[in-house]
C-alpha cells in the first residue's frame, strides 16, 4: 500500500482549484530552460515528464521528433494535453498518475523533465520521489529538475543532494528563471542529475 506524502491531500486540492480557476505556471508555452536544455543537446532519447500539467513541455519536446510521456496526478490537466497533442498532431502518451509511483508506467525513459514538481514534496518525502524516479529512469539517464530558488518551497543545493544521494549523482546545478503568468516569474535552480546505478 502506497504512502500518502505529507500534505498529499491539500496539495491536491490545491492543484484542482488551480487548474479550475487559472494556474499561474499555464504560461501557454514550454518554459525557456527546457528550450534551452533542448537546444544544448541536454535532452535525448525516451522522454517523461513528471507532473507535466498542461504539458508544454512535453509537447514541445515531441514536435522536436522525441518519444515522450507525460504524468500528472489531475485528470483535467492531463484531458486538456491530450487535447493539444491531438490539435497539433502530436503523438504523446498522456497518463493520470502519482509521481510518487513511476513504477506503474511500466516502462524506462532516458530522460525525465520536472517543472516545478520537486518544490512540491515535503523534505522528508524527496527520497522516495528520487526513488519513484530511479524506478522508470534507465542508468545513465538524466533527471531534469526546474523548482523555486527562494521562498518556502525553495530546495537549497544541500537539500537536492541529500534527496539525490545513492544511486545518483548531481552533474549541474545552475540558476535559472522560472516562467509564470507573472511577467517577473521566479529565481529558480535548473538541476541535472544522473542515474548511476539501479537499486
Amino acid at each position: 500500500m502506497s504512502r500518502e506524502p505529507e500534505g498529499g491531500a491539500v496539495r491536491r486540492e490545491f492543484f484542482r482549484a488551480a487548474y479550475a480557476l487559472g494556474a499561474p505556471w499555464d504560461i501557454g508555452r514550454p518554459q525557456r530552460a527546457f528550450i534551452e536544455l533542448w537546444e544544448a543537446g541536454g535532452i535525448s532519447g525516451e522522454v517523461l515528464e513528471v507532473g507535466c500539467g498542461f504539458a508544454e513541455n512535453a509537447l514541445f519536446l515531441a514536435a522536436q521528433g522525441l518519444r515522450v510521456c507525460g504524468v500528472d496526478l489531475m485528470e483535467p490537466a492531463i484531458l486538456r494535453a491530450r487535447e493539444a497533442a491531438r490539435a497539433r498532431g502530436l503523438e504523446v502518451a498522456f497518463h493520470v498518475g502519482n509521481a510518487m509511483e513511476l513504477a506503474s508506467l511500466g516502462r524506462r525513459f532516458d530522460t525525465l523533465i520536472d517543472s516545478a514538481l520537486l518544490h512540491v514534496f515535503e523534505p522528508g518525502d524527496r527520497p522516495a520521489f528520487a526513488a519513484s524516479l530511479a524506478s522508470v529512469l534507465r542508468p545513465g539517464g538524466h533527471y531534469h529538475a526546474l523548482y523555486f530558488r527562494d521562498g518556502p518551497r525553495a530546495v537549497p543545493p544541500e537539500a537536492l543532494r541529500a534527496a539525490f544521494d545513492e544511486g545518483w549523482r548531481v552533474k549541474a546545478l545552475r540558476e535559472a528563471h522560472y516562467e509564470q503568468t507573472d511577467p517577473e516569474g521566479a529565481r529558480a535552480w535548473l538541476a541535472t542529475v544522473e542515474r548511476v546505478a539501479d537499486e
